[in-house]
């Protein structure tokens, strides 16, 4: 495997993104658990969650390629860094990756683990262009990290992990709305049915403002 193919599939991954969800993860076993869980404990709930939205990221370009050859032909696939056989085969490799981690740590996570996997297929294969389903389930995962991080140390209803569940949806809602606000011509080339393109720009932007302001308020309730 050349140099060019290695970094093509890196890309893929995007490891920034599955980092603050591994992080995110290891957060929220230290709400539940009142401090640090063990090294084991801590190592696969971040391994299992870093698969598991690196495979979701991965599956998005496969579904995007058509797309990307005209709005992104830089990226891996469409420029031949890597091929879709290649692509398949990472995303497999790494949900088994994250799939065997969660097992590791009992059937709850294994069961959690493997939502966190169907939601992000469903949402690169149907829901992307749905509009706000589709935010909502891009949402859901992003606080779910929370909570699966909870599961993994015995203590899913920890108030504290809820909290932060509530604060991390609220915030990443607010940014999906906004972010489709911004992009509301590329989204209807796509056929998107975003809440900007039915109901127009200023609503959107104060259904964020609504949004961000419930995290805020959200943000005393640990100080309290």
């Amino acid at each position: 495997m050349n140099t060019e193919k290695i970094q093509g599939l890196i890309q893929l991954v995007r490891p920034e993104l599955p980092l603050a969800a591994g992080i995110c993860t290891v957060t929220g076993q230290i709400f539940a658990a009142g401090g640090l869980p063990s090294f084991k404990v801590g190592v696969l709930g971040f391994l299992s969650v870093f698969c598991l939205s690196g495979a979701a990221l991965i599956l998005n370009d496969l579904f995007d390629l058509e797309v990307d050859r005209v709005n992104h032909p830089g990226r891996p696939l469409p420029s031949g860094k890597v091929t879709p056989a290649d692509v398949i085969g990472l995303t497999i490799a790494v949900s088994l990756a994250g799939l065997l981690a969660a097992l590791a740590l009992g059937w709850a996570a294994l069961l959690v683990g493997v939502l966190f996997w169907v939601i992000g297929f469903l949402y690169n294969w149907r829901y992307k262009e749905t509009g706000l389903p589709g935010n909502l389930m891009v949402c859901a995962s992003v606080a779910g990290t929370f909570l699966f991080g909870a599961i993994t140390v015995g203590a899913p209803w920890h108030p504290m992990v809820w909290v932060f569940s509530l604060m991390a949806f609220c915030f990443d809602l607010g940014e999906e709305i906004a972010g489709d606000a911004m992009d509301m011509e590329g989204d209807k080339k796509r056929g998107s049915r975003t809440i900007a393109l039915l109901k127009g720009r200023a609503f959107a932007l104060r259904i964020t403002a609504a949004l961000w302001g419930v995290y805020a308020l959200l943000g005393f309730v640990p100080v309290l």
